[in-house]
């Protein structure tokens, strides 16, 4: 499960550095910042799950990181406010499902 942990550390990172780089607008926006928090609970479960080999639980959340992933480049498509960071994020969600598949 290297791919996981590699891809879950990555998407972790990458959310904690949106919500640090955008700091004032998670303030003013209590439901934006619930979902930055959740959405870095989640790849952190995912990590923890992978770094001690809990294939089932790291696949049940890496499905389950992957619809909310899937879900927001939804809404930021429809919202025409799509950009690199969260296509990125959907792509490292599905490629830590894969990692889940593999016999690492």
């Amino acid at each position: 499960m290297k791919l996981t942990l590699a891809t879950s550390l990555a998407g972790l990172a990458d959310t904690a550095t949106f919500a640090v780089t955008r700091r004032e607008t998670l303030q003013a926006n209590p439901g934006r910042a619930a979902g930055t928090v959740a959405a870095a609970a989640l790849w952190a479960a995912l990590a923890q799950s992978a770094a001690t080999g809990a294939r089932s639980r790291a696949r049940r959340l890496a499905a389950v990181n992957l619809v909310a992933n899937a879900a927001m480049l939804g809404a930021h498509l429809r919202a025409r406010v799509s950009n690199p960071r969260v296509v990125t994020g959907t792509a490292l969600a599905a490629a830590a499902l894969l990692g889940t598949l593999g016999g690492d």
